[in-house]
């Protein structure tokens, strides 16, 4: 080999080496910039002010990445154009075969689950559907939900009348406290995705 050869070598190392290393002088085993852009996926740093009322950044230390509140949301982190325009066209995806309707509008079901207050639910958030899909509970009963995004594209956890909108990049997690309605059921839905049928429902009765 040349030494002109070895020596750019060399220099490209060099400069290559210090980029892959963290504040602390380690190498870091993820990309440290990895969730802007393409996926709508967060960084894994805290969700920062601006989060909706009842929201919380989780996954902090575990490696997954933080839900944010819709509003005030960072540039770059859901610019990849979500929902059904990410897949390039305005037509909904179809729906699922065992769709029900909640709020006179359809919706991928994928189970009921009964609540206590006080006792946190995990719920999934995948593509184009919420499991548990429909939340029963008491009257007033307030419910913490502990969100993960399990899907391939970025996804929302949306009830207008309780001031929530919050977005979940692909792996990210976080909290939201609903609250129950007096009767009937009050509907939750994904900005992106409630046209493909990505709704669910906190039921009492």
């Amino acid at each position: 080999m040349r030494p002109t050869k070895l020596l750019f070598i060399l220099v490209a190392l060099a400069l290559v080496a210090p980029a892959c290393r963290n504040a602390a002088g380690t190498i870091d085993s993820t990309e440290p910039g990895s969730g802007h852009g393409m996926m709508g996926i967060a960084t894994g740093t805290a969700a920062g002010p601006g989060r909706a009322t009842g929201a919380t950044s989780a996954g902090q230390g575990s490696g997954l990445f933080a839900c944010r509140s819709a509003s005030g949301t960072a540039a770059g982190y859901d610019g990849y154009g979500p929902g059904r325009f990410r897949r390039g066209g305005l037509a909904p995806e179809q729906l699922e075969a065992n769709a029900i309707t909640i709020d006179g509008h359809p919706a991928n079901f994928h189970g009921t689950r009964r609540v206590t207050s006080g006792q946190p639910l995990e719920m999934e958030m995948d593509n184009d559907y919420f499991s548990p899909t429909v939340l029963k509970g008491r009257p007033g009963a307030r419910l913490t939900i502990d969100l993960k995004n399990d899907g391939s594209r970025i996804h929302n956890f949306s009830i207008p009348s309780q001031h929530l909108d919050v977005n979940c990049g692909v792996r990210a997690t976080g909290t939201v406290t609903v609250t129950f309605p007096p009767s009937g059921v009050l509907s939750f839905f994904c900005t992106y995705g409630r046209s493909s049928g990505m709704r669910g429902a906190l039921s009492v009765g």
